[in-house]
């Protein structure tokens, strides 16, 4: 498989084997155990009789997962996609506890042969997301600090070996083919995520997820020009506008499995008021009327692939009297209809046109955002 990017895992996997150990055991070695008594919230802890089960099949794992995705996911693409005739596609590539065991090469091999399965029934429009569960007790038992965002950056890079080792607080985008109806390849950036189990009643409170650690990566321009392309929108123009307010719909829907609701994003508008995602949409998807088009309100950068955030256990909201949390703007306005979007994030909704010997690039170099930046 052909790909374009920079530094791959080779060397530092090469140094750790000549010190004596795999990165990945070693990272994962590190993980501090510690779970909340309390459980991770009635949604979650009910998924986890079948994804944390011993007993339980392959099979019935992924139908427990694509239930909860279906259920409480706060992104209502992902919502649609798991739909068993969903169309796009949402994929899933299971990483089990025995493939983590078996180290870093391994664990790469798998993730390569799903990444390369995935874009090539993207590249006739049948899928543009894949979400890579990474399904161990270890990672969902593991208390959020440093030594969990290293084994998050670490997992993400043999994703994306040809941009590793993967920084926190970066923008990571894989590439997502697609076949024009004139025989014609586009090419469509998919943004990356990380959700795992601790984000539990923690500022990333929205990013959390059953079985351990997921890697979402969704491509909503593939999706949008695929559904287009396959005759469901008469002109592209409805298509976006379709995705457009999908994803403002999206907004809001983070507080479930949270006792007073919290969501860690927020709509902001004229009379809406604004506040750590306190304030949120009275029922899932819906979309206030004076609700920004174009920016939202977060307590963290929704779009990085590993928040440093995440490292932080602390429950959110904070009690009474503590410091004042940090609040976020987020901008949608890369929802376009314009086939050449004067925005920096264009193949977000526009694709590249490219050869056939590229269907498996990356050629996205990880943005960097630092949480010192609130406004982007």
């Amino acid at each position: 498989m052909r790909r374009t990017g920079g530094q791959g895992l080779a060397a530092p996997a090469v140094a750790a084997a000549a010190e004596g150990g795999d990165p990945l055991t070693a990272a994962l070695d590190r993980l501090v155990p510690g779970g909340p008594e309390q459980g991770f919230g009635a949604d979650i802890d009910e998924a986890h009789t079948v994804l944390l089960s011993a007993a339980a099949s392959r099979e019935e794992k992924e139908a427990a997962l694509r239930r909860w995705i279906g259920r409480h996911q706060p992104c209502v693409f992902a919502k649609v996609a798991s739909r068993p005739d969903a169309d796009p596609a949402l994929d899933i590539c299971w990483v089990t506890e025995e493939d983590l065991a078996l180290g870093s090469h391994h664990v790469e091999k798998v993730l390569q042969r799903a990444r390369e399965r995935w874009k090539l029934r993207a590249l006739e429009g049948r899928t543009s997301s894949l979400q890579v569960m990474f399904n161990s007790a270890r990672l969902a038992h593991a208390r959020p600090g440093p030594e969990l965002v290293d084994a998050f950056r670490l997992l993400v890079g043999l994703y994306l070996p040809e941009w590793a080792p993967i920084a926190a607080d970066t923008i990571c985008l894989d590439g997502v083919p697609l076949r024009r109806p004139d025989g014609s390849v586009e090419l469509f950036a998919a943004s990356m995520t990380v959700f795992f189990t601790g984000a539990h009643l923690t500022r990333a409170h929205d990013h959390r997820v059953p079985g351990g650690m997921l890697l979402n990566v969704n491509a909503v321009g593939h999706h949008t020009q695929a559904a287009h392309d396959a005759g469901r929108f008469r002109t592209r123009a409805e298509a976006v506008r379709n995705s457009h307010g999908t994803a403002l719909r999206s907004v809001g829907n983070g507080g479930i499995g949270h006792p007073s609701g919290h969501s860690s994003t927020w709509h902001l508008g004229g009379s809406c008021p604004t506040g750590y995602g306190l304030h949120r949409p009275p029922r899932p998807g819906h979309l206030p009327a004076d609700a920004d088009p174009e920016r939202y309100g977060a307590l963290y950068h929704i779009d990085v692939t590993v928040s440093s955030y995440y490292a932080d256990p602390t429950p959110f909201p904070p009690p009474a009297g503590g410091p004042a949390p940090d609040e976020w703007t987020m901008m949608l306005d890369y929802f376009t209809a314009d086939e050449s979007p004067a925005y920096h994030n264009a193949a977000l909704m526009a694709g590249l046109p490219i050869g056939p010997e590229r269907l498996h690039d990356a050629p996205w170099r990880p943005e960097a955002r630092p949480n010192s930046r609130r406004e982007f």
